[in-house]
């Protein structure tokens, strides 16, 4: 379904039309497995993996960038409570028909609520509530797609909904500024890329946000309304490859740094007010190595680039920090490569061709003179050797570890630090 005809049909015959032959989300991409024993905490690609539950669950995270904690709760108990069939029955979140207790079901009939009461109140007038309301459906759609993986049918219109109610959101340029959605090509694929700017009219620098795994385009509308727009900086907010608008690209070694480099030729060619001479970037996690990788190789391109939890080498290359990642993740990372989470022992050889200093992009001698910011979790320093490398390639890196920190205060620490780099080096 396309996203234009997702927007002329009600949302109870998209997303809520009686189906029973989808496949459930815990067993695409890989062949029902057995879940890894992990026990709780944090692993790689920074899951929040908690037992009996498949996907990670982000709930600070979740509220600071527009959900209600009620609503989440709400969503999570039906959820927990559900007596539905499951696909597999030690996992709370893996009912297997799409409704009452499952998961893309609950959070898409929060987020349809949400919906109902956006219109309600632009019918009133109020465009500032409407606005309010077409955020925190978004937010709900967005959580409902996770893990955002090829062919999983009713995540991908839950996605298609949440860009929809997304660009209700800009209901008034003056309040929340220009928003476009530009489409540009990539290896004969047509990707969109989402553009937040102060206006339409004056010439502004932008930084290109390279999503992560565990994020979808819309999860950054805080870092710009209320850091860089205030700034006067834009952001051009990318999907990595084989997820959300990106989905038709597969994930390889250079798909990442082509997309990026693609979407800054858009931005010179057919972005008049974005001043492609003050370019920066931002990398989240795998979305980190696709910036450093096109920064490696055309430095030209960017002032300056951020990344934050930057997975280059050992995060490819280390066997144990792979078999930490949890079944969802394994999962979503074999999809973008077309490949089966079931046979991860044959996955995690073939990762090490992801590595930068494996491709010989990276070494201890490499000196960049771009400005480079990087910052690190405590769980992070697990990539040691990424850590080091990121600091001897670039001249100009600023390291920043936050450490002895709740994660509550992790989301909105890391876009201060992102938004006080960026006026530093592109203003």
């Amino acid at each position: 379904m396309s996203e234009d005809s997702a927007s002329d049909l009600n949302l109870s015959e998209v997303l809520f039309k009686p189906r029973h032959d989808y496949i459930e989300t815990s067993i695409i991409s890989n062949s029902g497995c057995p879940l890894p024993d992990l026990g709780d905490g944090f692993h790689l690609m920074g899951s929040h993996f908690r037992a009996l539950w498949y996907r990670p669950l982000n709930r600070f995270s979740w509220v600071y960038l527009g959900a209600n904690c009620l609503d989440v709760d709400e969503a999570l108990s039906h959820i927990v409570m559900s007596t539905n069939k499951r696909t597999r029955e030690q996992c709370f979140d893996t009912v297997e028909q799409y409704g009452p207790g499952n998961w893309i079901y609950e959070f898409s009939n929060i987020a349809q609520r949400r919906i109902r009461q956006a219109t309600q109140n632009e019918e009133e007038g109020d465009l500032v509530l409407a606005s309010h309301n077409y955020r925190m459906a978004s937010r709900y759609f967005a959580i409902a797609s996770y893990p955002n993986l090829k062919g999983d049918t009713l995540a991908a219109q839950a996605a298609l909904l949440g860009r929809r109610a997304y660009r209700k959101i800009f209901n008034d340029e003056k309040v929340y500024g220009h928003y476009s959605e530009e489409t540009f090509t990539v290896d004969g694929n047509k990707i969109t890329g989402f553009l937040h700017s102060v206006n339409n009219t004056d010439m502004q620098p932008c930084v290109i946000v390279m999503t992560s795994y565990g994020a979808t385009s819309t999860d950054y509308y805080r870092l710009f309304s209320d850091y860089l727009r205030k700034l006067g900086i834009a952001i051009f907010v990318i999907d990595m490859p084989g997820m959300g608008a990106s989905e038709r690209l597969e994930l390889n070694p250079h798909s990442g740094s082509d997309l990026l480099e693609a979407a800054i030729k858009h931005l010179k060619e057919h972005v008049p007010y974005v001043d492609s001479s003050a370019l920066g970037a931002i990398g989240f996690h795998f979305g980190a190595n696709a910036v450093v990788r096109l920064c490696v190789m055309h430095p030209e391109y960017f002032k300056a680039i951020a990344t934050v939890s930057p997975a280059l080498h050992s995060a490819f290359v280390d066997q144990d920090l792979l078999n930490s990642m949890s079944l969802a993740a394994r999962s979503s990372l074999a999809n973008r490569l077309n490949l089966d989470a079931s046979s991860w022992e044959t996955i995690v050889p073939q990762m090490q061709i992801m590595s930068l200093k494996k491709q010989g992009l990276l070494s201890f001698s490499s000196r960049l003179k771009t400005d480079c910011l990087s910052l690190f979790m405590p769980i992070d320093l697990k990539f040691n050797d990424d850590h080091e490398l990121i600091d001897h390639t670039f001249t100009n890196n600023i390291n920043i570890v936050f450490k002895k920190m709740r994660v509550a205060e992790i989301a909105p620490k890391i876009f201060y630090n992102i938004s006080e780099f960026f006026r530093d080096k592109l203003l």
